[in-house]
């Protein structure tokens, strides 16, 4: 039976929850988006849920003022964040689509803008997910099937551009795209909205301007995707997610939650990733 409700996930739905777990929500449009780049700059190790500053609103239709006041909670954002090479991160995932209720371990590697190892075992069968910028792949032994692509079934799966930094982001608790390339409208203290295309995403800033919440909803459909960071941690002046809770409200209500268990920083880790010769591929 437990084998069983394993196969019941499709190896789909597990690609999408280990790698981009914010995905179940199909938000369709046509216009794309620029990629995103990254802005690095220093520390700051606390972890605090979202609360109002006391910083003064930006008055209504102001677009200087509105940029000067993101850009200003862009560099607290971004400060949050030390540089570093790799990381090994032992989580638990947990996955309920109201007829499905159950929790794997994954082990994430990641090196910084290069590439990311996703591996779940369960008894004695093996899931891995390979990404990398131009490459997004794979594979299960459970029913020996694999996908070997790039991005561009996401990209099109969500209406649009989505790359591998995109990625990065969400398991690092960075806004999903750039506070400093996207044009943010600063609506409360707190508080960020994006329009992109055909879907509106909600950006909820705790009190040191880490991402407590991220919302997205599109305009003429009334599903909704909520991501939480309910808390986060410091491991060797690397600030992290703890958690990270994801709800897709679609036909059917998906949760996943994320649990980092242990963070492990700058230790040589190797990103073997062979796709078994047996395996058979499959279109998503």
């Amino acid at each position: 039976m437990f084998l069983y409700r394993f196969n019941l996930i499709s190896m789909k739905q597990l690609f999408i929850i280990l790698a981009l777990g914010t995905f179940f929500v199909s938000c369709k449009s046509s216009k794309k988006n620029t990629n995103p780049t990254e802005n690095k700059t220093e520390e700051l190790l606390v972890d605090d849920k979202p609360v109002e500053t006391t910083k003064p609103k930006v008055k209504e239709n102001t677009k200087d003022a509105n940029k000067i006041a993101v850009n200003e909670l862009a560099t607290e954002h971004y400060a949050l964040f030390e540089n570093f090479n790799t990381l090994n991160i032992v989580s638990e995932v947990e996955y309920d689509d109201g007829s499905i209720d159950h929790s794997i371990k994954a082990d994430i590697k990641m090196q910084k803008d290069k590439q990311i190892l996703i591996t779940a075992r369960v008894l004695f069968f093996t899931a891995k997910v390979y990404l990398t910028p131009d490459r997004a792949s794979f594979y299960e032994t459970f029913n020996n099937t694999h996908y070997d692509g790039d991005f561009k079934f996401l990209s099109n799966f969500l209406g649009t551009d989505v790359t591998y930094e995109n990625v990065e982001n969400l398991l690092l608790g960075k806004a999903f795209y750039n506070l400093n390339m996207y044009d943010y409208k600063k609506v409360q203290n707190n508080e960020l909205e994006l329009k992109l295309n055909q879907f509106l995403m909600k950006l909820v800033l705790g009190s040191k301007n880490q991402i407590a919440s991220t919302e997205i909803t599109q305009n003429k459909s009334a599903d909704k995707l909520v991501i939480q960071y309910p808390s986060y941690q410091s491991s060797d002046k690397i600030y992290l997610p703890k958690e990270i809770k994801i709800h897709a409200m679609q036909k059917k209500d998906v949760k996943i939650n994320l649990d980092y268990k242990k963070v492990s920083v700058n230790q040589s880790i190797d990103f073997k990733y062979k796709i078994p010769d047996n395996s058979k591929a499959i279109k998503i």
